[in-house]
């Protein structure tokens, strides 16, 4: 789904998830667009659609790191998920849009592969 910043419809829709709380405006893109946060967990609530699509994406984007090896997955005992990451797939998630500040102390490793 693609969307046009600049589309009436959008921007009715950010304002409701913003009014919402389950998206929070972090600021412009070097063309001038809105950059949004959101809170997943207040986003699946109100839009589950939204949520579900940015799932997707998320688990797409990371299954393709994976394959191309710049991501590995390992699980504890309790099958926990850890990740470990290489300095070229934390850049390709950046520039996919995600905030790489809140993984820097969780379930998250930077390493060579």
């Amino acid at each position: 789904m693609e969307y046009d910043p600049s589309d009436e419809e959008h921007r009715e829709i950010m304002e409701r998830l913003v009014e919402e709380g389950a998206a929070i405006f972090d600021g412009v893109d070097e063309d001038g667009g809105p950059i949004y946060k959101f809170d997943l967990d207040v986003l699946e609530e109100v839009s589950p659609e939204l949520y579900q699509v940015m799932m997707d994406d998320m688990d797409e984007i990371l299954l393709d790191l994976y394959k191309k090896g710049l991501i590995e997955i390992s699980y504890d005992e309790e099958l926990n998920a850890q990740m470990s990451i290489s300095p070229e797939g934390r850049e390709a998630l950046i520039e996919a849009g995600f905030d790489m500040s809140e993984f820097e102390n969780n379930d998250y490793e930077e390493k060579e592969f």
